[in-house]
């Protein structure tokens, strides 16, 4: 299961994602983040703190959201690892390919 919410926060676009992200879920999210993104929200963060899971699929659609991003000028940053996805983002790599921050508060307000 898979809860996808969006706001909008001092300019950013704030994806909330709860749940499992994994194969069947993935399309969902990858179809909301193209949504936002295609509206023309030029910087985006993607809040984990309620992502219990993320496969190596789920990993592959926040990279391909990260590049749809860049691809219009923008900047997409992650907010809010913990636990076991905290993990795979480190063993993966994606800490260092993506910008990561304890939260969305410091996520914004970090140039």
């Amino acid at each position: 299961m898979l809860e996808l919410s969006e706001r909008e926060e001092q300019g950013w676009s704030v994806l909330a994602v709860k749940g499992r992200l994994d194969t069947q879920t993935v399309e969902r999210f990858s179809a909301q983040c193209a949504t936002a993104i295609d509206a023309g929200r030029a910087n985006v963060v993607l809040d984990l703190s309620g992502l219990e899971y993320v496969s190596s699929a789920g990993l592959s659609s926040i990279l391909g959201a990260a590049k749809r991003v860049q691809a219009r000028g923008g900047r997409l940053t992650v907010a809010g690892l913990r636990g076991l996805v905290k993990e795979v983002f480190a063993i993966s790599g994606f800490e260092t390919v993506l910008p990561t921050y304890a939260d969305v508060e410091t996520a914004i307000k970090t140039p």
